[in-house]
């Protein structure tokens, strides 16, 4: 199993991969600064680790590294920022099990009671729970990977790592947008007959996703990360207008729309600029939000063991 030890710090060059590990916490930068290199374009193109498992020149802002992948990674999906959780291994893997069971089990119930069936995949709220049991699922995959999983290549390919980053950001971002959305503008007494599931995939999912990303990971948010919600917001943008175009029939007598905040029928000009706001300033406002969450983080003092240390034939992270 994953062994842990809280014993030694890393080296700032150790702390700097591609991921940014422990996100430069003894480096102090002014928050302004910080913001703006949150920006830098490197911090959505560089997310995986070289799948050969042994060193990749990764680069940072200001200077260029090599760390060890192996390690690395294992630090980056299957450890945490607070010193005393790296005490117990097996929650990670115990905590990832348990929501990904959680998340197919409503992932399928809500497929099942949906009526029309087909009309399942028409919804932005149902879309992005389909991404999140994505995400979960390469969690629950990775952290079995680390614990069980021997040999020279327990590294993944650097698509399917960076795959795995660009679902994580989407779920967090997005999962957010949804829950703020939903129970500022859209719930309603009347829905009150489904209101555990709509607790639960309006809230409590993305909480449970959030507190893994945020307490079992050492993974960054960046502002730029901003880019792949937009990519998806703006896909759905484009099925609305196609929607409206050609006049699709839907459910509850809904011809060319599926919520009626998008309902080109009326008012157009105000449609527009709503799901232009959707696209473009909403994911901002969503990641500024979680980059400051993140950025606390790095606020936490931790010492972890130096991974390039090997202890009876197995790695200690």
């Amino acid at each position: 199993m994953m062994k842990v030890d809280a014993g030694q710090s890393l080296s700032p060059t150790d702390a700097n991969s591609t991921f940014r590990i422990e996100q430069e916490s003894t480096e102090k930068r002014s928050y302004w600064k910080d913001l703006r290199q949150s920006c830098k374009w490197i911090h959505l193109t560089h997310k995986c680790f070289d799948e050969k498992g042994n060193s990749v020149f990764s680069e940072t802002i200001t200077f260029r590294v090599t760390c060890t992948l192996y390690s690395d990674w294992k630090l980056a999906f299957c450890s945490s920022s607070i010193d005393f959780i790296n005490k117990y291994p097996n929650i990670f893997l115990l905590y990832r099990t348990i929501l990904f069971i959680l998340t197919l089990i409503d992932l399928v119930h809500g497929i099942i009671i949906a009526h029309p069936i087909h009309e399942w995949f028409i919804y932005f709220t149902h879309l992005t729970l389909l991404i999140t049991f994505f995400a979960v699922s390469f969690q629950f995959l990775t952290t079995s990977r680390v614990n069980f999983f021997r040999g020279d290549r327990i590294v993944p390919s650097s698509h399917v790592q960076y795959i795995h980053m660009i679902l994580i950001v989407i779920s967090l971002g997005t999962g957010l947008a949804i829950c703020l959305l939903f129970w500022t503008f859209i719930y309603t007494p009347s829905m009150s007959n489904y209101y555990p599931k709509i607790v639960f995939d309006h809230g409590v999912l993305w909480i449970l996703i959030f507190i893994d990303i945020l307490v079992f990971t050492r993974l960054p948010i960046y502002m730029i990360d901003c880019i792949p919600i937009m990519i998806f917001a703006c896909l759905y943008g484009l099925f609305t207008i196609i929607a409206f175009i050609f006049s699709f029939n839907f459910s509850n007598n809904r011809t060319g729309y599926v919520y009626q905040a998008f309902d080109l029928h009326h008012s157009p000009l105000r449609v527009i600029m709503q799901i232009l706001l959707f696209i473009f300033l909403l994911p901002v406002g969503i990641v500024f939000i979680l980059w400051n969450i993140f950025r606390v983080r790095r606020s936490i003092d931790v010492k972890v063991t130096n991974t390039r240390r090997i202890s009876n034939g197995n790695l200690i992270v």
